[in-house]
């Protein structure tokens, strides 16, 4: 009975160890700022393309860690899904610091210059990962 016990709280040990672990890698090391952009354009059959070849340069700007650009994914109609904006683009930064680069740097300004004029609606939604 003392060994079954034993290997049980084993087992236990074990087991609280691994998903410990696994808790903690999934955060990242330091926090990540997501930065959501959903576009609606005003004539996307005309403006589509070259709306996310801007996209593609803004994307270069140096303080970005990692970006997506994207379209609607084809996923069942739902009360709860969205499929009404035409591009959307997500981005993340490793700090603050980094985004307000972003929003300051001079491609930046060029795209909002260069295309503010195709979209009918933007909305941005920002989000801070520990």
């Amino acid at each position: 009975m003392k060994t079954r016990r034993k290997f049980i709280n084993s087992l236990l040990i074990l087991g609280t160890g691994l998903f410990a672990s696994k808790k903690a890698s999934a955060h990242p090391a330091k926090s990540v700022l997501i930065h959501q952009v959903y576009f609606w354009l005003k004539n996307p059959n005309k403006d589509l393309k070259g709306f996310i070849e801007g996209c593609e340069k803004l994307v270069k700007i140096d303080s970005i860690k990692k970006a997506y650009i994207g379209t609607p994914a084809v996923t069942e109609r739902r009360d709860v899904v969205d499929h009404s904006f035409q591009v959307s683009l997500t981005v993340y930064f490793d700090s603050i610091e980094d985004h307000n680069h972003y929003q300051l740097h001079e491609d930046h300004k060029a795209f909002i210059a260069a295309h503010e004029d195709k979209w009918k609606r933007v909305q941005v939604y920002d989000t801070k990962i520990k």
